[in-house]
C-alpha cells in the first residue's frame, strides 16, 4: 500500500475493481460511481450521490475488499481540492466526513472490540480491515490540511480521521499535536462517538483523561458505532449531507 498519494485517475483506472467484493457483491460498478468525484466544478448534490452510493464499501460499519481502494481514491481526490482550496469547501467537508466514518471503524479500538467479542486474531484473519489501516500514512496526509479548516464540520471530521490514522506507528510524531486538539475536542464536544475516540486515543497515547472524562463516557463496543454514513445517525447535531 502507499504512503503517498497517488493521482486519482491512477487508482481508479488501476484498481482490479471486479475482483474485489463489497456487500453486495462485486465491485465492477465503482469506477462508474468513483468518476464524478474527480469533476473540478463537484457540486455539494453531486458529491451527496456519490457518497450514498458508496454505501456497499461501508455498510453496516463493515471493511470490505474494495473499502480501501474506494478510500485511496476519495482521499486523493480530497488532496487534489486541498491544492486549490477555497474557504468553507463543503464538498470537502463531504469527503472529510466519509474518511472519518472510515476511520472510526477501522481504528485501534474498533479492532480491540473485535477482538475482546469475536475472535483474538481479527486482524490477521480479515485482510479488508489490515489493508485499510496499511493506508494510514497516505489518508493521513489527506486530512492533515483542513485541521484547521474555517468550516468547523471539516475541521471535526479532519481531526476524528486523523486520530485515527495516527494510530499507525509511523505517524507516532504526530500525536502530541493531535493530543491537544483531542484535549480541546473533550472540553467542549457532546456528541458521545466523538468523545469515546478522543478518550480512546488519548488513553492509548499514555495521556491521564481523568479530568476529562464526563458522567455517560462509555467504553467502545462493536454495537456502539460512530458515524453512519450516509445517513449520518452516527452525528445527529452534524449530519454530512
Amino acid at each position: 500500500m502507499p504512503d503517498v498519494l497517488p493521482d486519482p485517475w491512477v487508482v481508479l483506472r488501476g484498481t482490479d475493481w471486479p475482483s474485489l467484493g463489497t456487500a453486495y457483491g462485486t465491485a465492477e460498478d465503482l469506477p462508474r460511481v468513483l468518476a464524478p468525484l474527480l469533476n473540478p466544478d463537484l457540486s455539494v448534490e453531486e458529491t451527496g450521490k456519490v457518497l450514498n452510493a458508496l454505501e456497499p464499501v461501508q455498510h453496516q460499519n463493515t471493511i470490505y475488499e474494495a473499502t480501501a481502494p474506494v478510500a485511496l481514491c476519495v482521499a486523493a481526490v480530497l488532496a487534489r481540492r486541498a491544492e486549490h482550496h477555497r474557504a468553507a469547501d463543503r464538498v470537502c467537508a463531504l469527503l472529510l466526513g466519509w474518511l472519518a466514518g472510515i476511520a472510526y471503524d477501522s481504528d485501534d479500538a474498533c479492532v480491540a472490540a473485535h477482538q475482546r467479542h469475536f475472535e483474538e486474531d481479527f486482524l490477521e484473519g480479515y485482510p479488508p480491515m489490515a489493508a485499510v489501516r496499511a493506508l494510514r500514512p497516505a489518508l493521513f496526509q489527506a486530512v492533515a490540511p483542513f485541521l484547521d479548516d474555517c468550516d468547523s464540520a471539516a475541521a471535526d471530521s479532519a481531526l476524528s480521521a486523523a486520530l485515527a490514522f495516527a494510530e499507525d506507528p509511523g505517524l507516532a510524531g504526530q500525536r502530541d499535536a493531535l493530543a491537544e486538539r483531542a484535549r480541546r475536542l473533550l472540553l467542549t464536544c457532546d456528541t458521545r462517538w466523538r468523545r469515546g475516540q478522543a478518550l480512546d486515543v488519548l488513553t492509548a497515547w499514555g495521556h491521564d483523561t481523568t479530568a476529562l472524562t464526563r458522567p455517560g463516557d462509555d467504553d467502545r463496543s462493536p454495537y456502539v458505532t460512530g458515524p453512519s454514513w450516509p445517513d449520518g445517525d452516527g452525528d445527529p447535531d452534524n449530519p454530512p449531507f
